[in-house]
């Protein structure tokens, strides 16, 4: 009985009151910021400074991002047609994959920061919040994870690496729309279970 209520409870809608809020961290060096704070006190890592990194206006926010079409016209169909129905199970969380050719010398954390931080999106920074950006340079073979301030308190950068080890075989082997769709896939049986794990723990207080 008690799995069967599991399987039950796991094809739930989960929207994103479930989750609660966490620190900010600085996407530099990883230091744990104060809430009001302006700039990084460990790396001095700040808006301003990596403005000056990429001194251009960052495109604007899509499911999918790729300019040098990595992914054919049907592939990135589909990875936008799979986004719309993870919609169905976490509604407020949104999907945002960019393919980018930039090599080692661009950190992809502070890039995947400028990019979310910077780039409009429909719905504005209530969506920027629950935003989970992928970010995928096929010339360094790098893949980097940025997650908006309301999602950020879920989960820890090894969990996050995890979940990009799981995805990097297909990745490295330039099957973009199978790695994409493991990674959605991956992210959303995790999400799910962490709300599960908030409801109990909110349950027992």
């Amino acid at each position: 009985m008690k799995e069967a209520e599991a399987k039950v409870e796991r094809k739930k809608i989960y929207p994103a009151k479930r989750f609660a809020r966490g620190a900010m961290v600085c996407p530099a060096c990883r230091y744990v910021l104060e809430p009001s704070a302006e700039s990084c006190p460990k790396c001095g890592f700040s808006g301003h400074t990596v403005v000056t990194k990429f001194p251009f206006s960052p495109p604007p926010l899509e499911v999918v991002l790729d300019p040098n079409s990595f992914l054919t016209k049907e592939e990135a169909d589909r990875i936008r047609l799979k986004a719309r129905k993870m919609k169905k199970r976490l509604p407020q969380v949104n999907f945002l994959n960019c393919l980018v050719p930039m090599g080692e010398e661009v950190d992809l954390r502070e890039f995947g920061f400028w990019l979310l931080n910077g780039g409009e999106m429909a719905g504005g920074d209530s969506a920027k919040s629950f935003a989970l950006l992928l970010l995928i340079d096929p010339k360094s073979r790098m893949v980097s994870v940025t997650v908006g301030y309301g999602l950020e308190a879920l989960t820890t950068d090894a969990e996050w690496l995890d979940i990009c080890e799981a995805c990097r075989d297909l990745l490295s082997r330039e099957k973009y729309e199978e790695g994409i769709t493991r990674f959605m896939n991956l992210v959303s049986d995790f999400l799910v279970d962490r709300a599960l794990e908030l409801k109990k723990e909110t349950k027992k207080k």
